[in-house]
């Protein structure tokens, strides 16, 4: 490559380099970019669901995305000029033969030809198709299991009764409309007799809240 073209691709790479700086220096002002105010319109999103800012959430993913290929494209470019150093500039990485000029004319960070680059193939993440699920159906050892009369062991079902216990409130009928719903009610259910405890309030409860 002669050195009027080497010196007019360097000045592009100059070009392209402070533009994504400039880019790249706009996103990293919280004023333009990355606030969660400017997705937002209300004064305050503490207490909101984070499934109520689902959009302003993937809005400030997707310009993190951006980012982060901004900062990749950047750190081509830095290489670019490393390789006009060595000498190595316009030559293709992978089978060593001269990048077409037009090619780097387009995108003068460019590391392979084109040849080279229809090679490359993104491997796919075959980590989900050789996942095992296993079938509701099938017996599992967890604590959760179906047969709750035969385990002695204090696991994560007691553990929820436990903590739960400290948030009955006797004599409470809220906590018997269905509320309070736990893990053992699904052997116990209604009592077997077909009636809901609400319906067993008795006249002397009512009673007493009349006084």
């Amino acid at each position: 490559m002669d050195k009027d073209k080497l010196h007019y691709l360097k000045n592009k790479l100059v070009e392209e380099k402070e533009k994504l700086l400039k880019t790249l220096n706009n996103m990293n002002n919280m004023e333009e970019y990355g606030s969660m105010d400017i997705y937002y319109s209300e004064l305050s999103n503490y207490d909101n669901h984070p499934a109520d800012v689902g959009t302003e959430l993937f809005m400030m993913e997707q310009d993190n995305g951006f980012k982060n290929s901004i900062k990749d494209t950047l750190h081509e470019v830095e290489n670019s000029f490393e390789d006009m150093e060595n000498g190595d500039y316009g030559i293709c990485r992978s089978c060593g033969k001269k990048i077409q000029e037009e090619r780097l004319d387009l995108i003068p960070y460019l590391k392979n030809c084109i040849e080279c680059s229809n090679d490359i193939t993104i491997t796919p993440n075959r980590e989900v198709e050789y996942r095992q699920f296993v079938s509701i159906d099938e017996e599992n050892t967890t604590s959760f299991s179906d047969t709750t009369e035969d385990m002695v062991e204090f696991d994560r079902e007691d553990s929820y009764q436990k903590v739960a216990s400290y948030n009955y409130v006797s004599d409470d009928p809220s906590f018997h409309t269905g509320d309070l719903l736990m893990v053992d009610d699904e052997q116990d259910g209604d009592g077997g007799d077909g009636v809901e405890e609400i319906e067993n309030i008795s006249q002397e409860y009512y009673d007493e809240t009349l006084k």
